[in-house]
């Protein structure tokens, strides 16, 4: 019986997977939209299954995660409040941004917080079946001294690192994935030796950090798998890297994700130090009660801001809906035709569906394939009329410089050069450019 939850759970995450996936490819919202957040909480759910079946807890049939309620709402809310932490330093890096978004601000805000809610679970969880695998457990070399000089040095080295990330950022953005964790884990290390990875290393035992490198990589490739094919996603603009790529991601970045789970880990053992994260082994630090609630009252605030800047900054689309971009809408609402099925269809059928000749019905698959095309949304189209460039074939043909600064003149504000080019490129790719 001890066993039937968890192969349960992992049958589930399974089964929960292939149906995201197939509501996915079949264009059914929300799955469509919403295909990161219904694939990664499945894909939690199998994984902590996978852990109380291989008994990763310590204990087989005991669940990582929904054994222990408190600390899994805990880490859920805490690692939201981390990845909106990054968003605040990607306003100044600009090296990924969000396209088809949800419209309304609190349903885009709930989808997105829900997303950045799978981070930490997923790094642990991963990192605990590494443990349970055996990977790196009794690897020992040679304990590493850690003095308060070193201490200090460490420190010094993160805040150099976020200074050059702040100063620089265009040649310096990786510095982030590690300028954090220099800052804090010396801290950790201060007040909670256990919970600190440093400890490890001063005792010559190398395993969790592998595990959280090794895991960090398992997930960031997970992670960008997720996120390809859903209509909502991402898309990175790292600089010097903007070409070779697997899915989103430029191969390059890949190495950036192993440093970021050590991060994330470094970050949540500061909260559990700080009384505020609930761990999964060990008693709550003590904190009083109006302690916890102003900084979960903080957190929030902190999120609702970044939310509204990552709206104006980093938000580059919406989704495109039929009336917005001057089609006849309730023509083909009847039908079941939304702006992403109309850019898969062939203008002969669209003809016959909503009884309109063949010239309207290319000129609105050809406006819905470039809404649709890489994110480029409503108002990258209305931009494109004005400046001339209102088709794949011309967007296609136009060179990058030159289309930025001829956006810029006819919409009156600043662009960042990157998404067009992402634009372009998408553009030749479907026309063979």
């Amino acid at each position: 019986m001890r066993q039937a939850a968890p192969v349960a759970a992992v049958l589930g995450g399974l089964l929960g997977l292939a149906g995201a996936t197939a509501g996915l490819r079949a264009g059914i919202e929300p799955f469509a939209t919403w295909y990161y957040q219904f694939a990664w909480y499945s894909v939690l759910l199998g994984l902590d299954g996978a852990a109380a079946w291989s008994g990763a807890s310590g204990r087989k049939g005991e669940f990582l995660l929904l054994g222990r309620p408190r600390h899994l709402a805990s880490l859920l809310s805490w690692s939201a409040v981390v990845w909106y932490f990054f968003e605040l330093w990607n306003f100044r890096l600009q090296n990924w941004y969000y396209i088809n978004m949800p419209h309304g601000a609190v349903l885009r805000w709930a989808s997105t917080a829900l997303a950045f809610g799978t981070v930490l679970p997923a790094i642990f969880l991963t990192a605990a079946l590494l443990d349970r695998a055996g990977l790196a457990r009794r690897l020992q070399w040679r304990p590493l001294p850690v003095s308060a000089r070193a201490l200090t040095r460490i420190q010094v080295a993160g805040a150099i690192m976020v200074v050059l990330v702040l100063a620089w950022p265009r040649y310096c953005f990786p510095l982030v994935w590690a300028a954090v964790a220099l800052l804090v884990e010396p801290w950790v290390y201060a007040r909670a030796p256990r919970r600190s990875l440093l400890h490890d290393l001063s005792i010559g035992q190398p395993g969790r950090v592998l595990r959280l490198l090794a895991g960090g990589a398992l997930v960031g490739f997970v992670w960008e798998l997720l996120n390809i094919g859903a209509r909502a996603k991402w898309i990175y603009t790292v600089p010097f890297f903007e070409h070779l790529k697997l899915f989103e991601m430029p191969l390059p970045g890949f190495f950036g994700f192993p440093p970021f789970a050590v991060e994330c880990f470094v970050l949540w053992q500061a909260l559990v130090v700080l009384g505020l994260g609930v761990p999964r082994f060990g008693r709550r630090r003590s904190r009083s009660a109006a302690g916890r609630g102003s900084a979960g009252v903080l957190a929030v605030g902190c999120c609702v801001l970044v939310s509204l800047g990552m709206d104006a900054r980093t938000v580059a689309s919406l989704q495109p809906r039929l009336a917005d971009l001057d089609i006849d809408a309730a023509s083909l609402e009847e039908q079941g035709i939304d702006v992403f099925r109309l850019a898969a269809a062939q203008p002969a059928a669209i003809a016959r569906l909503a009884n309109v000749d063949d010239s309207l019905a290319v000129s609105w698959v050809e406006r819905a394939r470039l809404a649709t095309m890489r994110g480029i949304g409503v108002e990258g189209v209305q931009a494109l009329a004005v400046a001339g460039g209102n088709s794949l074939a011309a967007l296609a043909a136009a060179d990058p410089a030159r289309l930025v600064s001829e956006l810029e003149r006819a919409t009156g504000r600043d662009l960042v050069a990157a998404r067009v080019r992402v634009w372009i490129r998408g553009a030749r790719r479907l026309t063979g450019g």
